[in-house]
């Protein structure tokens, strides 16, 4: 991580040593949810014509290249 300190990275990592693994996976799930919002909020601005289920489609295709119906 270039924009975190040496000290900070290391406290960060003690703090997720600590946690327990359901804490761990909890914060992933919550991360992914994060990035599936931000990357399909950026679908819908990039294919306004786009319905909900062709920007999921879309999002697939991209991340992926599985094309899916829609």
């Amino acid at each position: 991580m270039l924009d975190t300190s040496a000290e900070a990275a290391r406290v960060q990592a003690l703090v997720h040593k600590n946690m327990g693994a359901d804490a761990r996976f909890r914060i992933a799930c919550e991360m992914s949810e994060v990035f599936r919002r931000v990357a399909l909020d950026r679908v819908r601005k990039q294919h306004p014509g786009l319905t909900e289920s062709q920007c999921a489609a879309q999002l697939v295709w991209e991340l992926y290249r599985v094309r899916i119906p829609s």
